[in-house]
């Protein structure tokens, strides 16, 4: 059996996915009401919050909004309004969303930045979010936060940004003047609803808020690795993604990748994937569900990884004894040759079922011998309004035409281990619309994408300078980076 290491390295790593047919059906619905290794506690449940009508609480109007682009070409040329590192050597960028005002904010960990107006938020730190204009050149303001951020999401339509820092959650207003409330203990992951639902994970327990910081269940996932949260206020769903370990059967021991969705009570009401193991056969690849989030187009997206091509990603997310409705067009799409890599896997599903849509394995290929497989890692994922979509994290030797990836009409430096890699999906998986890397002669990993009002940004961690710089002034000489480009019309 390939195993997946129980430690997540953050640089240049193994991890993903694989699958193998194409052309077949999308799911029927997922399984639901099955017993699940949870244990729920519901404090002062509240019923979730309403926005009030009218401009209240709604934030800025949108304004100056980038016209939105067409596709490039060749997917492997883009041209960037902005590339900028983000502060001193030592810091991170981990997060990236797009306001309805169309600014970009990055949230990290940042010293060094060049000066501008700053807002400091209780005792501040080196945790920081960084609102820029929507090309990404300027920076309009640096709000400062005690914790660190770790993760961070703009509530569409309103506008609070929920943040997750390593002491606590907290959701700021929509001008990130002041925090509306904030909850102790160390969040990791962060995701806040239409409607202001908002849900932190801290080690592997989920704790459910609404708009003025009620709790409203707490969903303790015993037993299991959870990854990432998600929410949906349309069907009033909470989302966990992460991996479960067992043995039996065939597979000694085994990782199993798992989506949950659980009511704002925390009732679990379906689950994706995450299958008995006396059922798995010889699907004894470890298998995890890294990333979970729900796109603009209110469908629910997955990225995630396994150690090989038996794995669970290759049948139904809601019935191993189906394949999976998957999308290949080329080998950087099919899982063969596969040796030892892993690889990363993209699946759409239904919010309100689990019905799994369609999914894409993702895979990085050694020209030099013979196009064997090699490691692809996710580490972010989302779509636009019309679900074109969006992932990141980092690749080993090499994605598809990396020897010809072009930014800003420039082809950048030879693959030099570790390549922060983007790319942007055609609503049908058939087309890959942009598949590129911004390391340029360095080494880093992309941690956040996200995409909005014509705006695409990427945040990555840059663990050896040597990244593509673009248009506009310089923020930083390492740590974190942004990327920034028009979004598809």
């Amino acid at each position: 059996m390939r195993a997946i290491s129980q430690s997540r390295r953050r640089t240049a790593v193994g991890v993903v996915l694989v699958l193998l047919a194409s052309g077949c059906g999308a799911d029927p619905p997922a399984r639901t009401g099955a017993a699940a290794p949870t244990t729920v506690s519901t404090d002062r449940v509240a019923p979730p919050s309403t926005p009030s009508a009218g401009r209240a609480g709604l934030g800025p109007a949108p304004v100056d909004c980038p016209r939105p682009g067409s596709a490039p070409r060749s997917s492997n040329r883009l041209s960037p309004t902005a590339g900028s590192y983000l502060g001193r050597a030592g810091g991170t960028a981990t997060a990236v969303d797009v306001t309805p005002a169309c600014q970009i904010v990055v949230g990290g960990r940042f010293t060094g930045l060049p000066g501008g107006p700053t807002t400091t938020i209780g005792r501040g730190g080196a945790g920081a979010l960084l609102l820029l204009d929507g090309t990404g050149r300027r920076l309009l303001r640096t709000v400062r936060l005690a914790g660190a951020v770790e993760d961070l999401e703009v509530r569409r339509g309103g506008g609070e940004i929920a943040v997750a820092t390593d002491r606590g959650a907290v959701l700021l207003d929509a001008a990130a003047g002041r925090a509306r409330w904030q909850r102790g203990g160390p969040a990791s992951r962060v995701a806040v609803g239409s409607a202001g639902t908002v849900a932190a994970l801290s080690g592997s327990t989920v704790t459910v808020y609404d708009l003025g910081g009620a709790t409203l269940a707490r969903v303790a996932l015993d037993g299991r690795t959870v990854s990432d949260v998600a929410v949906d206020d349309r069907s009033g769903l909470v989302f966990v993604s992460g991996f479960r370990q067992t043995g039996g059967a065939r597979c000694v021991p085994v990782q199993i990748a798992y989506v949950h969705a659980y009511d704002r009570r925390g009732t679990l009401r379906w689950r994706a994937y995450d299958h008995p193991v006396d059922r798995l056969g010889d699907l004894c690849a470890d298998s995890r569900a890294d990333r979970v989030a729900m796109g603009r187009d209110g469908r629910l997206y997955v990225a995630g990884e396994t150690a090989g091509g038996n794995t669970v990603f290759a049948r139904s997310a809601a019935d191993v004894g189906r394949p999976a409705p998957n999308v290949v067009t080329d080998d950087f799409s099919r899982a063969s040759n596969t040796g030892n890599a892993h690889y990363t896997y993209l699946a759409r599903l239904d919010p309100a079922s689990g019905r799994q849509l369609a999914g894409q394995v993702v895979i990085s290929r050694i020209d030099s011998k013979g196009d064997r497989g090699n490691t692809i890692t996710p580490l972010a994922v989302t779509a636009d309004e019309s679900g074109r979509i969006y992932a990141g994290g980092v690749s080993a030797y090499q994605i598809a035409g990396r020897a010809q990836v072009t930014l800003g009409g420039r082809r950048l430096a030879p693959y030099a281990g570790g390549d922060a890699w983007v790319l942007v999906l055609s609503a049908d998986l058939r087309r890959r619309l942009t598949w590129v890397v911004f390391t340029d002669g360095g080494a880093g990993v992309v941690r956040g994408v996200a995409v909005a009002g014509g705006v695409a940004a990427a945040a990555a961690q840059v663990d050896r300078a040597g990244f593509w710089r673009g248009p506009g002034p310089s923020l930083g000489a390492g740590g974190g980076y942004l990327a920034a480009w028009p979004g598809l019309g």
